[in-house]
């Protein structure tokens, strides 16, 4: 399983989640996120008083996929598409589901020093 974490900018979401409904992708997670970045530094005014604007606020989009032929999809999509997109790519081992007490292979069970 293969989780892709996607960076871009606030008004390029909508059109991301309309390109991986397209693919098949049902199922996204949206976080607001500041990157900071010294190369695009700069000043802007506000009623004469001048500030600095280091901190730019984007979206992380997160999404799980479990086959190849639908990450290279996503991949390729966003290539053509045109969307400046930062990608992240991290390998999961594991998905636990807490609430049900099981994970994508087996069922399991909390040691006694854990239980609540």
């Amino acid at each position: 399983m293969i989780k892709l974490e996607l960076l871009v900018n606030e008004d390029k979401v909508e059109e991301i989640k309309n390109l991986l409904r397209e693919i098949g992708i049902k199922r996204i997670s949206l976080s607001e996120v500041k990157e900071y970045d010294e190369e695009h530094t700069h000043m802007e005014g506000y009623r004469g008083s001048q500030y600095v604007v280091d901190f730019i606020k984007k979206t992380k989009i997160e999404m799980l996929l479990n086959s190849e032929e639908l990450i290279d999809r996503t991949l390729h999509m966003l290539s053509v598409a045109n969307i400046g997109v930062e990608v992240l790519v991290y390998n999961i081992s594991k998905r636990y589901y807490i609430m049900k007490r099981e994970s994508n292979d087996n069922r399991f069970a909390f040691g006694d020093q854990f239980r609540i």
